[in-house]
């Protein structure tokens, strides 16, 4: 009977252990638990933080993209009135070298 009983006190301490490591291991797992919730919170606010810079930078890129179209229509245009007026500048020379040339001729 004497066994029994030292047996049955082993067993309860072992269990008492047990259930020690349990706790301590319950403990852990809800710690690293927070600890992950932290940084998945943190991560949310830093990919929202990038999305918004994303945005931001589309945003300036799209600006800049329209502005360079509406330099290149500007230019064109005033390659177009340069040649123009260069065109209109060799015709007015073409007209007085033959309105000098007749009165050469007169």
């Amino acid at each position: 009977m004497y066994a029994v009983r030292s047996k049955i006190t082993d067993l309860e301490a072992e269990i008492a252990t047990i259930k020690g490591k349990v706790e301590e291991a319950q403990a852990d797992k809800e710690r690293v638990e927070a600890e992950v919730n932290v940084r998945l919170a943190s991560k949310d606010k830093y990919l929202a933080t990038k999305d918004v810079e994303i945005a931001e930078l589309k945003r300036r890129l799209f600006k800049a993209h329209d502005k360079n179209e509406l330099l290149e229509i500007d230019l064109e245009a005033e390659r177009v009135k340069a040649e123009t007026a260069e065109e209109a500048k060799k015709k007015a020379m073409e007209a007085r070298d033959i309105h000098t040339s007749a009165l050469n001729v007169a």
